[in-house]
């Protein structure tokens, strides 16, 4: 039955291949698959090469195919230990790149509704990608760590024969690599159905190898080798009470696939292979971060059995030479003759080769054009950005730069929730959907919309198009509604005034040309014409006055952005400012100007930048402007002299500063979301005038606040209390960025 099982096994392999044949006491390494605990093989290794026992071919799966792809190419124990230490896996398992390298349009987006996940819609229909993340990091990463080999395509030539196995997701066979582009065989080998995306080759749609053969002794043994070394790391099944959540389901459900066949290829062994089942109680397959404590286990399992090693180790002057015959030179840097642009998105090629600094000509410089496919891959039309250099009698050595668009659409819908209560009675809660259509011109032109209900609600659209492939120059027309509260509390108002508040309603449009200077500020210039009314919405002692009322006039606006997070910055700076003059000859009511400015910084200190000052300032005022509610600025809510109820006091001038403390408690990773939590304070003085000659600090209302804070997929979640220097307190619960109450974060 076992003779029969094996058959089977290596008869559903969906890549035949010619096998090296090694002699018959060469040693072959088969990794399993496990996720974070195939660190473990690392520390493996790291045993048999003290034990100078030699490899001479080796099989992967998963992560057993990168730890075994790294090691085939020349990689040492100690190499591989300092990639495992060091990687960032927290960025290879996403598809965000550092922000600095956003283009301002793209930062713009973080503000509106911060949603870990995006949906599209294809044909009507909302979809979703095929994974999580769609590997752009963690190819890059690979590619990085395998450029002394990416001119070999036989997995023959390496350094150590080498197999990586993925799993046909259509079939649900084993599919083996021999050859090609080995970070492509390890990028599908690691493809954890769910989180990375499915990898296209030789017309399949390739997943994570474990799915098939989670350890693969078929594949060693057809490698060459009758004497397998094999590590088994794979995850027990949970009991009953270890099955708490959906995670756990999904978990179980993976790891029944993965023992299932894993079983079957554990019968293959025979009594010249050596097993090695390090103890990884406790250990799961996304513990990254207890690298030193798995390679441990790895290290120690593997020289526990020594006894049965020793006689496969090779004497002093015969490692010598196997290590010698290990090394892979550095090749030379080819010269690039041409440069070819493989775009399917409807983009011109131009806006690819743009961002190009590779020039023709000249040799090859992968850490200048790694940063290049960065920016490239930050404007979000392409699901992946990738490169590689063939050799053509015609053109000579050809950087091939291959753009593969998004293949759900490139557009993103997304819902977005906004929630601000101080308990006390007093709350907003909105709900909202925002729909960017990206890529509808070959200039890169989008379409912005979005609509929201609840205590405020808006309708609005952007159609944006660069006038040049840089996306330097641009236009943007702008249509929209927003009907709002305005309170009339504070100093418009006096004692015997009566109080209450306003509904604010303006039908605006918007016409800007603007100039994206350099890649992290933005200017704009325009011209708007808006129509409004203001009508009573609460009274308190007596009638308030209700009008109708007419915008026009020009606009200029300039918005800088250098945060490396929108909303719990470490470092970085942040400034927007808005100047607008109604004109009567433009259709405005009466000649006046209005302006508001923000300006934020921030700068982190200690042990892994963990405590940060966040400084910010607004202003504001409208100048000559009607004693009337479009033209009030308002004050009072968490970070908006905390303490007060949201939105209590109104005027048209405006003053606030705030000083917050911040220290960062944990770094939870939730793969693929990350959730750290954050113990924050804050310093808040600001105040309201009616007059600009009224304007003194000495009138300054102070207070601040205390918060705990999470980084959640749905936006910024605060538990905050707030008190002000009159003892005015309040607690606060907010989950979602006050996108559409916060004058300062307008853009569009």
């Amino acid at each position: 039955m076992t003779l029969i099982r094996s058959a089977l096994t290596v008869c559903t392999l969906s890549l035949v291949t010619a096998w090296p044949v090694l002699a018959e006491d060469d040693v072959v390494l088969v990794l399993a698959g496990g996720g974070a605990r195939g660190i473990a093989h690392v520390g493996a290794i790291a045993a048999l090469e003290e034990l100078q026992v030699p490899v001479k071919g080796i099989a992967g799966t998963s992560m057993g195919a990168l730890v075994g792809g790294l090691y085939a190419q020349g990689m040492d124990a100690e190499q591989l230990l300092a990639v495992v230490e060091n990687m960032s896996w927290d960025e290879a398992f996403e598809d965000s790149v550092d922000r600095d390298n956003l283009p301002q349009r793209r930062k713009e987006d973080d503000y509106d509704y911060p949603a870990a996940v995006s949906l599209t819609l294809d044909d009507g229909n909302i979809s979703i990608p095929l994974g999580f993340v769609q590997g752009q990091q963690v190819r890059q990463m690979i590619k990085d760590l395998s450029y002394k080999s990416d001119h070999i395509d036989d997995f023959d030539n390496l350094p150590t024969p080498y197999r990586a196995v993925a799993t046909d997701i259509e079939t649900g066979d084993a599919y083996v690599f021999d050859g090609g582009d080995i970070v492509t065989a390890m990028r599908a080998s690691m493809s954890l159905p769910g989180l990375l995306a499915p990898v296209e080759h030789d017309g399949r749609l390739l997943v994570d190898g474990g799915l098939a053969m989670n350890i693969p002794v078929s594949v060693g043994r057809e490698l060459g080798g009758e004497r397998l070394i094999v590590v088994d790391i794979g995850t027990p099944l949970r009991d009953r009470s270890d099955i708490n959540n959906l995670l756990d389901v999904a978990d179980q459900m993976l790891n029944f696939l993965t023992r299932r066949n894993s079983i079957e290829q554990l019968e293959l062994l025979t009594d010249r292979d050596l097993l090695i089942n390090p103890d990884l109680t406790g250990f799961g397959m996304l513990d990254f971060e207890q690298t030193s404590e798995i390679y441990r286990l790895g290290y120690e399992a593997t020289m526990a059995m020594q006894d049965q090693l020793k006689p496969l180790a090779l004497a002093d002057a015969d490692w010598a030479g196997y290590l010698a015959s290990r090394e892979l030179q550095n090749p030379p840097d080819p010269v690039i003759n041409h440069i070819a642009i493989f775009d399917d998105s409807p983009l011109r090629d131009d806006v690819i080769r743009v961002h190009i600094s590779q020039q023709e000509g000249q040799s090859l410089d992968r850490n200048q054009l790694r940063a290049d496919l960065e920016t490239i891959y930050a404007l979000d039309h392409w699901q992946i950005i990738d490169y590689e250099v063939v050799s053509d009698q015609a053109d000579g050595n050809v950087l091939e730069i291959h753009a593969r668009s998004k293949t759900w659409g490139d557009n993103d819908l997304k819902f977005g929730l906004n929630l601000v209560t101080d308990m006390d009675g007093s709350s907003d809660i909105n709900l909202g959907v925002s729909y960017l259509w990206k890529g509808i011109t070959e200039l890169g032109g989008e379409l912005y919309a979005r609509g929201q209900v609840g205590d405020t609600t808006l309708f609005g659209a952007e159609f944006y198009q660069p006038m040049d492939v840089r996306s330097r120059f641009f236009i943007a027309p702008y249509a929209g509604y927003r009907d709002s509260d305005v309170t009339t509390l504070g100093p418009e108002f006096g004692a015997a005034d009566p109080a209450g508040a306003w509904r604010v309603r303006r039908l605006s449009t918007q016409f800007d040309v603007g100039w994206n200077a350099l890649k992290n500020s933005q200017l704009r210039l325009g011209l708007f014409r808006n129509y409004g009314e203001y009508r009573t919405d609460i009274e308190i002692g007596g009638s308030l006055p209700e009008d109708e009322f007419n915008e026009g006039g020009v606009l200029a606006s300039l918005r800088y952005d250098r945060l490396d997070n929108a909303f719990f910055p470490t470092r970085g700076g942040f400034l927007y400012g808005d100047y607008r003059a109604m004109r009567s000859e433009l259709g405005a009511d009466t000649d006046f100007e209005r302006w508001q400015a923000i300006a934020q910084g921030a700068f982190s200190f200690g042990a892994e930048d963990r405590n940060t000052i966040i400084l910010t300032g607004r202003t504001g005022q409208s100048t000559d402007a009607p004693n009337a509610p479009q033209n009030y600025f308002q004050l009072g809510g968490l970070f908006n002299l905390s303490g007060l109820s949201q939105n209590q006091f109104s005027g048209r001038q405006m003053a606030f500063a705030m000083a917050q403390y911040q220290r960062r408690l944990s770094d939870t990773s939730v793969l693929p979301f990350n959730l750290p939590a954050y113990l924050g304070a804050s310093i808040e003085g600001g105040e309201l005038w009616s007059d600009r000659s009224d304007v003194s600090t000495s009138d300054f209302i102070t207070g601040g606040s205390i918060y705990l804070a999470v980084d959640s997929p749905l936006g910024p979640l605060y538990f905050a209390y707030g008190r002000t220097e009159d003892s005015r307190d309040a607690l606060y619960l907010s989950l979602g960025w006050p996108f559409l109450n916060n004058q300062f974060r307008i853009g569009r």
